[in-house]
C-alpha cells in the first residue's frame, strides 16, 4: 500500500479588507436572545476580514489556490486523478462549482469530481477520502479544495456575521509529502441538525428588508444561527465537544497538546482562548484577526500559510460543522520529507 502525504498547499483571499468600523455592521443586533446571551458577544476578536468585490467570484480564488498547491507538489492539473471539496455558497443548488474549478484547471475528463457538502469540515473529509482512495489503489494523486463566499450570504443584523470573511485553500495528496495522515475522529450530534442552516429566507437591514437577490437575479440563500439551539450548540458542542474530541484522538496515540500544532475553527477569540486552555498546544496556527472566519476554508488556508514553519512532530486540524458534527485529523510531520526552506 502507498502511504500518501500532503505534497503541496495553496491559499488565496480577496484584496478588499473590511474593518470593524465598516458601516455594514451598524445594524448589528445586540439584544440578548432566549438564552440570555447576545449573539454579537459570542463572535469577537476579528480585526480584518477579506471580502469579495462585486466583480469577483470565489471560483477564481479556488483555482488560484489549487494552482499554488499543484506547483508546490511539482504537478500539472492533468496529473490529478480526483478532486474533492466544495464551493460554498454555490451558484446553483446543483451542480457545485467544483466542476467549474475542474474545467478551469484543465483537468482530465476521466478525473473524478467529488463535491462534499459537509460545511465546515469539507476540507478535512476531502483529505480523509483522498488518503483512503490512494491507499486502496483507486488513484495516485488527489486535489482537495474549498472556497467560501459567505460575506454575501449572512444577515448583518446577526452577531455571527461580524466575523465572516471570504477565501479559498487547497492541498495535494500524493506519494511522499512531509504531512502524513495518521488518524481521524468524528462525533455527530443529530439533535443539532437545524441549529445552523443555509436557506432562502428574508433578511433585514437598517434601510432594507426582503429576500436578497444575487447578481444573476435569483433569490440568494442566507445563513442562520438559530437563536436558541444555535447558541446552545455554540456553548456546548463547539465549546467543549471540540477539545474533548481532540483530547481523545491524541490520547489514543499517547500524545498531548505539547506534541502538536493546532488548527481549529476560527469564529471567535473566546472559543480560541478556551480551546487553547483546554488543549495547551505547542503552537496555535490561526488567522482570525487577519482574515476573520473563513468558515470551511479556514483549515486549508491556515495549513498553507503555516505548514512550512511547523516545529512540532504532529499537526491537528479540528473542525466544527453543521448537522451538527465535530471532526479532527491527526497529521504526522515527516522531517525527512520536509522541503528545505
Amino acid at each position: 500500500m502507498t502511504d500518501p502525504g500532503i505534497t503541496g498547499t495553496g491559499w488565496a483571499v480577496p484584496k478588499r479588507i473590511r474593518e470593524d468600523d465598516d458601516p455594514v455592521y451598524s445594524a448589528l443586533d445586540r439584544t440578548p436572545g432566549p438564552t440570555g446571551v447576545a449573539e454579537a458577544d459570542l463572535f469577537t476578536g476579528t480585526g480584518q476580514r477579506r471580502v469579495l468585490s462585486t466583480d469577483e467570484e470565489i471560483e477564481s480564488f479556488m483555482v488560484d489556490a489549487c494552482q499554488q498547491a499543484l506547483d508546490e507538489a511539482g504537478l500539472d492539473a492533468t496529473d490529478v486523478d480526483r478532486i474533492y471539496g466544495y464551493a460554498s455558497v454555490p451558484a446553483y443548488f446543483t451542480p457545485n462549482s467544483l466542476y467549474e474549478v475542474h474545467a478551469r484547471l484543465g483537468m482530465r475528463e476521466d478525473s473524478l469530481v467529488v463535491p462534499l457538502n459537509s460545511d465546515f469540515s469539507n476540507f478535512l473529509l476531502g483529505v480523509v477520502h483522498g488518503h483512503e482512495a490512494i491507499v486502496a489503489g483507486g488513484c495516485e494523486r488527489v486535489l482537495v479544495v474549498t472556497g467560501s463566499n459567505w460575506t454575501r450570504h449572512v444577515d448583518y443584523r446577526r452577531g455571527h456575521a461580524q466575523a465572516i470573511g471570504d477565501g479559498a485553500g487547497a492541498a495535494v495528496l500524493s506519494p511522499g509529502g512531509a504531512l502524513r495522515l495518521v488518524d481521524h475522529q468524528t462525533r455527530t450530534f443529530g439533535w443539532g441538525y437545524s441549529s445552523m442552516t443555509m436557506a432562502v429566507r428574508p433578511r433585514q437591514a437598517h434601510d432594507w428588508a426582503g429576500i436578497p437577490v444575487g447578481e444573476d437575479g435569483h433569490a440568494a440563500p442566507t445563513y442562520l444561527l438559530e437563536p436558541d439551539t444555535g447558541v446552545e450548540v455554540y456553548q456546548t458542542i463547539m465549546r467543549d465537544g471540540l477539545p474533548d474530541l481532540v483530547a481523545e484522538l491524541l490520547a489514543r496515540h499517547g500524545l498531548s497538546g505539547a506534541d502538536v500544532s493546532l488548527i481549529t475553527h476560527q469564529g471567535s477569540r473566546a472559543l480560541l482562548d478556551h480551546w487553547a486552555d483546554r488543549l495547551s498546544p505547542a503552537a496555535y496556527l490561526e488567522t482570525l484577526e487577519r482574515f476573520g472566519n473563513l468558515t470551511h476554508s479556514t483549515y486549508p488556508v491556515n495549513l498553507a500559510l503555516h505548514a512550512g514553519a511547523v516545529q512540532t512532530p504532529y499537526v491537528v486540524i479540528a473542525a466544527v460543522g453543521t448537522g451538527f458534527h465535530v471532526t479532527a485529523l491527526l497529521l504526522r510531520v515527516d522531517e525527512a520529507l520536509r522541503p528545505r526552506q
